[in-house]
């Protein structure tokens, strides 16, 4: 365990330099004097874009290397540290009375450290400058983010393989950087990719181990982003600190839920970009709610909130189409309320300019990329597929469309019924005058019958808007929250909107203009992304994979339903009581915690998809330690690649096993280790954490019951066991390696045929192969062998 503490602290130290340290040096002039808000969005985005271009920008020239860019980062790091006058003559200074001998390296090391010291605290005065008189308010937001790492971050200290199947493919888009090739699967949006090459090259950190724990450390980025967006548009400063608890308590009902809460732990492209969205949002709203009469006296409307509502939409296309996606309808939700503002000539101009250069900006390298030749990604055919219908895995326009033949089908049996005994009575009651009515009376009976249609034709339009609602309720809310929870999301849903329309009436009355509402805005975002989830079975395309909208849309629900809390907290702070409302967040925020593990809704722990055990992961770090680079290979299942790509060499199981049977066949190295599950791992299991009480609970497997999936939790994980049986069974038909082991019987052959090659081995050489290591899952047998005369390995 202390390992991955030190590899967490690593992951941990090289994010905040990077994100935060780095760009705050380099743009120190830029952010002298503005808000903590304006820093952290400007870090937080402009970092992500220089690394974005730099990396691809190198690859693009085919000179991309660990040298070149450590020159740039560290080059233009301390560059911008030594253009400050006296600290250069500072330093300067003591280096030449060092060279000259006046002064020793024990004091100028001294020195400098004490230089670095009042640096720091200088630094930490500066900043408790600015939060004074805000302590106990920024004292509750850096324990929920504490509290946020621990829960997203915990699945990595129990479960030490990759948590989603993704992440394998991310990695390898790494590596790829890593031999100097951008897009080396195609092109696709790789800020991430290019961040996470960043911090491997600049501070040796493990491609490995920043995948394992960069997930759950880049939610605070979420939470922040969260923070400043609805500090903007909430009337109280202090609300924000209740919904940010409530969306880290409240627990979820709905796989869909528990899925897109589970992926905030995995380091992978959407979620890492989450953020990006209110960013934009927040800055949208700032820019719209400027003095038109600042941009006049200035004669310009160019400012900064602009500049990062720019820098956010860049960043938020170059780490993930989907975010981008999700920008616009929360930023159409809540423009849409300031149309008016928007519209302006002055901000439109300026809006469609800011747009325009994001994209630029985020889509010029795979512009040009592509212009070079280089094909896209097989990831965008899969959006399309999604927005199609033809994707089964997280699309759900087939299920939709199933559900509407079976409901056109009842409809149309119901009809026909009906049909059939309306003639039946007409035949009964004898009408067969018709043949003598005059022309008069046709006349009347087709206007009366047109009348009829034009009522019956509003009647289904009135009809079918409210079976769209109801659908909506259906398939949305009720299928996310249940029921009973559905429910009370209506009547949240309908008190935001009277209290929005309030609002609204008493701003324009009070001004005499059209106000900016963005309670309406809130509310509609909550409605628009429920309706986003819904979209297949109104039969509208899928634009975003369903699942993929839940953690936003609980973050707006969540948001909408305290509206009401905040008018009250608006109120108070109105007042001379105000100086209560610290103390209120406080004790808010502990009500939350407490009621929700009262009442039985605080949330659970979310699971990982289990491919190894914790015992071989352990192992890989081990050999790659103690062995020198490159003269070792392991012999085992795909997954272990990714940790000694490296520094070593592997050998799928299923490729020995087939090799073996050969008359010849030779492993080039001086090591080998062979990797055996005695009982081998059902593959990708949904495997749930157990852990401290205060933490979270044991209660979301319950709702994978009558799914396919395999489903373990806490120290139980499903396996089988090698046995002599099954030699020589053929193993069933597979596209590639990993989906051989991802069948239980084909692995369970795959482990049993090695361990018994490893015994037969050891029975005609036994002093040539060796227990390196073994536990009541796995054994691991090691061979020494000369590299100027190999063991053949074949049969014999």
């Amino acid at each position: 365990m202390s390992y991955w503490i030190v590899e967490f602290i690593k992951v941990l130290s090289g994010y905040i330099f990077l994100m935060y340290l780095w760009p705050s040096v380099i743009f120190r002039k830029k952010l002298s004097g503005k808000s903590l808000t304006f820093q952290f969005a400007f870090c937080s985005t402009v970092s992500i874009l220089l690394s974005n271009t730099i990396i691809l920008g190198l690859g693009l020239f085919h000179i991309l290397n660990e040298g070149i860019v450590r020159w740039i980062y560290y080059g233009t790091f301390f560059l911008s540290i030594f253009k400050e006058k006296e600290l250069r003559r500072y330093i300067f200074a003591h280096i030449k009375r060092t060279l000259s001998g006046t002064q020793g390296w024990k004091l100028l090391i001294f020195r400098q450290a004490e230089s670095l010291k009042i640096i720091i605290v200088n630094s930490f005065q500066q900043l408790n400058k600015k939060i004074k008189g805000r302590r106990i308010e920024y004292g509750i937001l850096f324990v929920l983010i504490v509290f946020a790492v621990a829960y997203f971050s915990y699945g990595a200290f129990q479960c030490h393989s990759y948590g989603w199947g993704d992440m394998y493919v991310h990695h390898a888009w790494i590596y790829g950087l890593k031999e100097g090739k951008i897009f080396s699967a195609g092109i696709y949006p790789e800020a991430m990719h290019c961040f996470i090459y960043c911090m491997n090259d600049l501070f040796g950190i493990s491609v490995y181990s920043c995948m394992m724990f960069l997930g759950g450390i880049h939610v605070s980025a979420l939470l922040l982003a969260i923070y400043c967006f609805l500090r903007e548009v909430m009337k109280s400063k202090y609300t924000v600190y209740l919904v940010l608890a409530a969306f880290l308590t409240i627990d979820m009902v709905c796989v869909d839920e528990i899925y897109g809460m589970s992926r905030m732990q995995y380091t992978i492209p959407q979620e890492f970009g989450l953020y990006t969205q209110f960013l934009c949002a927040l800055y949208l709203v700032r820019f719209l709610r400027r003095n038109p009469e600042e941009g006049k006296a200035k004669r310009k409307v160019w400012n900064d909130d602009l500049f990062l509502f720019m820098t956010s939409l860049a960043a938020s296309l170059a780490i993930h189409f989907y975010v981008t996606m999700m920008a616009f309808f929360l930023c159409a939700a809540i423009a849409i309320f300031g149309i008016v503002k928007v519209f302006k000539k002055e901000n439109f101009k300026s809006l469609v300019i800011a747009v325009l250069a994001g994209m630029i900006i985020s889509a010029a390298p795979m512009v040009l990329a592509y212009a070079s030749g280089i094909p896209l990604q097989g990831s965008l055919n899969w959006g399309m597929n999604v927005m199609n219908g033809t994707d089964t895995k997280e699309g759900r326009t087939q299920q939709a469309q199933s559900i509407a033949s079976e409901n056109n089908a009842e409809t149309s049996s119901q009809n026909e019924s009906e049909s059939q005994s309306s003639e039946s009575i007409q035949q009964e009651s004898g009408v067969q005058s018709s043949q003598s009515v005059t022309s008069e009376e046709k006349q009347q009976t087709e206007t009366n019958d047109a009348l009829e249609q034009e009522q019956t034709s509003q009647k289904k339009s009135r009809k079918t808007i409210g079976e769209y609602i109801k659908m909506v309720y259906k398939y949305g809310y009720a299928q996310l929250y249940g029921d009973t929870r559905a429910k009370w999301l209506l009547g949240f849903t309908l008190i935001a909107g009277i209290l929005s329309v309030i609002n609204w009436i008493i701003t324009a009355i009070r001004f005499r203009k059209l106000p900016f509402e963005l309670y309406l805005g809130i509310t509609a975002a909550s409605v628009i992304f429920m309706i986003l989830y819904a979209a297949p079975f109104l039969g509208l395309p899928e634009i975003i994979a369903g699942a993929r909208l839940c953690l936003t849309e609980q973050v707006l629900l969540l948001s909408m339903m305290a509206l009401p809390a905040d008018e009250v907290l608006f109120a108070i702070g109105r007042r001379k009581m105000a100086c209560i409302l610290p103390y209120l967040s406080v004790l808010g925020v502990a009500v939350i915690y407490a009621g929700t593990n009262y009442f039985g809704v605080y949330h659970g722990y979310l699971y990982y998809e289990l491919t190894r055990y914790n015992s071989v992961i352990n192992l890989t770090n081990r050999i790659a330690s103690e062995y020198p680079k490159q003269r070792y290979t392991i012999i085992s299942t795909t997954d272990e690649i990714y940790q000694v790509i490296e520094s070593g060499w592997h050998e799928e199981i299923l490729d020995f096993y087939y090799k073996s049977k050969l008359e010849k066949y030779y492993i080039p190295t001086e090591y080998l280790f062979f990797y055996v599950e005695k009982n081998p791992i059902q593959y990708a299991q949904y495997h749930f954490f157990a852990g401290p009480r205060w933490l979270a609970q044991k209660k979301y497997s319950q709702y994978y019951k009558y799914s396919n999936a395999v489903i373990s939790e806490g120290s139980a994980i499903k396996s089988s066991k090698i046995s002599e049986d099954v030699l020589g069974e053929p193993l069933t038909d597979m596209g590639k390696a990993s989906d051989a082991y991802s069948n239980l019987k084909n692995r369970t052959i795959l482990e049993s045929e090695l361990y018994f090659w490893c015994q037969d081995f050891k029975a005609r050489l036994p002093y040539e192969i060796q227990v390196y290591y073994e536990d009541e899952d796995v054994v691991c047998y090691m061979i020494k062998q000369n590299p100027e005369h190999l063991y053949n390995l074949g049969s014999k």
